[in-house]
């Protein structure tokens, strides 16, 4: 007998081991050139979720090679960056209480680093460069090891510079412990791509520049305003100092889904409901998704469920993920569209076998009713736009209606379909945290173990774990073949996020309020908080044990995804006491957001907007743990990662005309500039004029300068012009220091006053840049020394513009432009 029943408890225990799934770790193997490249991820064609009752947790390795190689989405080839050989990077999967160990090799010739974003783990393996990770060297190898104390749909991205844009991108997927359902489910990641380095798509913003404008048809020039019927809008608009509005910076040339811009999904099968994790990973990009085959019902936002709810059209902020059910129509092939929110193109994904059933299309941008709207709402008459659109408190907000400090703006419809969230109860009365409810985030204990979530007192990671059938409102019989999907839905907004349980905090603790607000200059295309580069700005303290609620309001015309490394926060919304918790949000442009979490962290994390140009230009902070260990990086006051956003851009352009050239250049970075400008005709004339110049206040309106005027017009020495002036400081012939002020008047007028050493003064007013049409723009400026220039240019690159010049000492004269 006691035979008998050892035999059967060794089959049981065989049995319960094959419904335990194995995860494969990346082969190990080199060849003699490299890595062996893996087999492609099967799993991104559908993967079945095995029924299960538990999961006791396993140690799963992946080991991910990064190099360089040549990629073309468009027809033009450049050097991307991939993983294992393929863009986007391979998807890591885990079950929630297994330990990741991720061996990440780096076969390029500059440094690179990988962070989990959106895991809780260790602060040492958050992998932000010079903030709490090292950098994999070039030829380095660096292993991640951390535990999976949550599960949903995540992602893993480089922090190096601007190494996400160039494909270094890769999504994670962590099952729960227990699942009760089978589900067909498909890793859906969205990114961006331009066929420009991202270097210099950085530095093209910097200068300003107008081709990705041209190329949206996005200038909203004054002949398009007057023939439209929006001159006096255009006017306002200028009046207080805000260049065109558009929805993105960049023109990018593909959108795409999982590397492709079209996939096909044909082992969906007919009236089957699918699991849909979606991951916006893309550098700048927000996009509406629609799916043809009916409503989206979604079910987990940035990981974590949220009571369900059908929408028609979902709106996903860069670096957010969502998880959709999606029911496959009775024929053919339902299209799940991702289409960027400046509607200049669209990735689509095919979900089933035969005739494609398309999703309608969105319909173009109307820039001027949008700058109509913007103006109506913030009487931009009596509001200082900051040089970028940027709103100054103090100058009127007449007609915006902040009421419960929501920032909903009445009356306007946002492009984006969504709206501002909205605080609940201030007094936030004890959150339960039992029976299943998170906590804002998990904390390592002081020798950086990863927290037993029972460890306080029965706190759990509750809404961070799948649930299975738990998902309220949906009928779970049937293995959901034949699920309802409920009503057609809407448009989606963040009201709608509901958690599946209370996520108020506990109100015994001290709480700590920190208000930001969102800043930038759009003409010199830097991004901060309180008008501070994170060059320029200080740590935020913050102190373990407490509260904390940040306060955002967003002053500029630009929306900006938030992301807070290492913590899960309540976004606090209509839902009141069941805000959801995320770890990534949207504000949208002059909008008010309010989260808050529980500081059970150590050290220091990385706050930032997701947008990768706008980190890159400086909208970033460092949450620091008062009384925390510091690392290496913090002692020497992170001092290589602040230099990125203080980094120096060159820019220059040269006319080539039929009756001289014509030179300007500029060398610049956050708070000082050089700047250069040379022209010389046929006839031997010549001058230049080269100024240092400091900005000097927070809006970057005003600016100090030094500079020297060397010029020497021989054939035009003896003219009226000279009259006035000593024979050696007079307007054709010059060897003079100067000092002088820059002002940015209304208009985006340029005046500047100044005087050289022998107390010579003169005033001169300029406007660069006015846009006549789409991709024609005008140069005027005239001063007291009595010159005067008027030029056009039509531009037909990024590079080059058709261009003609009236100068009243050089004359006329017509060619070509070159801009870098």
């Amino acid at each position: 007998m006691r035979l008998f029943a050892l035999l059967l408890f060794l089959l049981g225990s065989l049995s319960l081991a094959a419904q335990t799934p194995q995860h494969q770790a990346m082969p190990k193997s080199k060849a003699a050139n490299g890595p062996a490249t893996p087999p492609p991820d099967q799993d991104l064609r559908g993967h079945v979720v095995a029924p299960r009752t538990g999961h006791a947790g396993h140690r799963v390795e992946y080991d991910l090679y990064v190099d360089e190689r040549e990629v073309s989405y468009t027809g033009k080839t450049r050097l991307a960056i991939a993983i294992n050989g393929q863009i986007p990077a391979p998807t890591l999967r885990f079950t929630e209480g297994d330990t990741a160990i991720i061996r990440v090799h780096n076969q390029m010739s500059v440094e690179t680093s990988i962070h989990w974003h959106g895991l809780l783990l260790p602060n040492d393996q958050d992998g932000v460069p010079y903030l709490n990770t090292a950098p994999i060297e070039p030829g380095g190898m660096h292993t991640f090891t951390f535990p999976l104390i949550q599960s949903g749909t995540y992602w893993y991205h480089s922090h190096t510079m601007l190494q996400e844009q160039n494909g270094l991108y890769g999504s994670i997927v962590i099952q729960p412990k227990q699942v009760k359902y089978e589900l067909k489910e498909y890793v859906l990641l969205l990114s961006d791509w331009t066929d420009h380095p991202p270097k210099e798509v950085l530095r093209y913003l910097k200068r300003a520049g107008e081709w990705f404008a041209v190329q949206k048809g996005a200038t909203q020039s004054y002949g398009e305003a007057v023939a439209a019927g929006y001159f006096k809008d255009k006017v306002r608009q200028e009046w207080g100092r805000m260049p065109a509005m558009d929805l993105t910076d960049i023109y990018y040339n593909k959108f795409l889904t999982n590397g492709r811009e079209q996939s096909y999904y044909p082992d969906a099968k007919p009236g089957e409901v699918v699991r849909l994790r979606v991951i916006n990973g893309s550098a700048s990009s927000y996009f509406y998704l629609q799916y043809a085959g009916g409503p989206m019902q979604v079910i987990a936002a940035d990981g974590i469920n949220v009571e369900p709810f059908p929408v028609s059209k979902l709106e996903i902020a860069t670096a957010e993920t969502y998880d959709l059910l999606v029911t496959i129509p009775p024929a053919g092939a339902a299209e799940l569209r991702a289409t960027a929110n400046d509607i200049t193109g669209y990735s689509s994904s095919f979900f089933g076998a035969g005739e494609p059933m398309k999703a309608p299309d969105l319909p173009r941008i109307n820039y001027f009713q949008m700058m109509r709207e913007m103006g109506s709402m913030g009487n931009m008459t009596g509001v200082d736009m900051g040089g970028n659109g940027q709103m100054d408190p103090n100058g009127g907000m007449k007609g915006m209606d902040m009421k419960g400090g929501s920032g909903e703006m009445k009356g306007m419809n946002m492009p984006a379909g969504r709206q501002s969230t909205q605080p609940a109860d201030p007094s936030m009365k004890g959150m339960d945290m039992k029976n299943g409810t998170m906590p804002a985030s998990t904390a390592p204990s002081p020798q950086n173990r990863p927290m037993n979530m029972q460890e306080k007192s029965g706190k759990s990671m509750g809404t961070m774990q799948d649930k299975g059938g738990s998902m309220a409102g949906m009928d779970m019989g049937g293995g959901m073949a034949g699920m309802s999907m409920g009503s057609a839905g809407g448009d989606f907004n963040y009201n709608q996020l509901r958690a599946l349980n209370p996520t108020t905090l506990d109100s015994t603790r001290q709480w700590r309020d920190i208000k930001l607000t969102l800043t930038g200059n759009m003409l010199r295309y830097i991004w901060s908080f309180d008008n501070k580069t994170l060059s320029e700005a200080d740590k935020i303290p913050i102190r373990r044990g407490e509260n904390v609620r940040m306060t955002f309001t967003n002053l500029t015309m630009m929306r900006h995804p938030l992301h807070l490394h290492g913590h899960f926060f309540r976004l606090v919304n209509a839902q009141g006491a069941y805000s959801p918790m995320k770890h990534t949000f949207d504000i949208p442009a002059m909008g008010t957001v309010t989260i808050e979490f529980e500081a059970n962290e150590y050290q220091d994390w990385f706050f930032h907007c997701h947008i990768l140009y706008h980190m890159m230009a400086g909208m970033a902070r460092i949450i620091s743990y008062d009384a925390s260990p510091q690392n290496e990086y913090a002692k020497g006051n992170y001092k290589m990662l602040k230099r990125e956003d203080n980094a120096v851009y060159p820019w220059l352009d040269l006319s080539v005309h039929s009756q001289g050239a014509f030179l300007e250049g500029n060398l610049s970075n956050n708070r000082n500039a050089l700047e250069f400008e040379g022209r010389v005709n046929y006839q031997g004339n010549y001058e230049t004029e080269t100024h240092l110049l400091r900005y000097l206040d927070k809006r970057q309106f005003w600016a100090a300068f030094v500079g020297y005027d060397f010029r020497d017009n021989k054939t035009l020495r003896g003219s009226a012009l000279e009259k006035g002036r000593p024979r050696d400081n007079n307007i054709n012939f010059r060897r003079q220091t100067e000092l002088g002020v820059y002002y940015l008047l209304p208009l985006l007028v340029r005046a500047e006053l100044r005087s050289d050493l022998t107390g010579q003064v003169r005033l001169q007013l300029e406007r660069r840049d006015l846009p006549l049409s789409n991709n024609v723009f005008m140069d005027i400026r005239g001063n007291t020394d009595r010159e005067f220039t008027l030029g056009f240019r039509y531009m037909v690159s990024k590079y080059a513009s058709l261009s003609t010049n009236y100068d009243n000492q050089y004359g006329w004269g017509a060619g070509l432009t070159f801009h870098y």
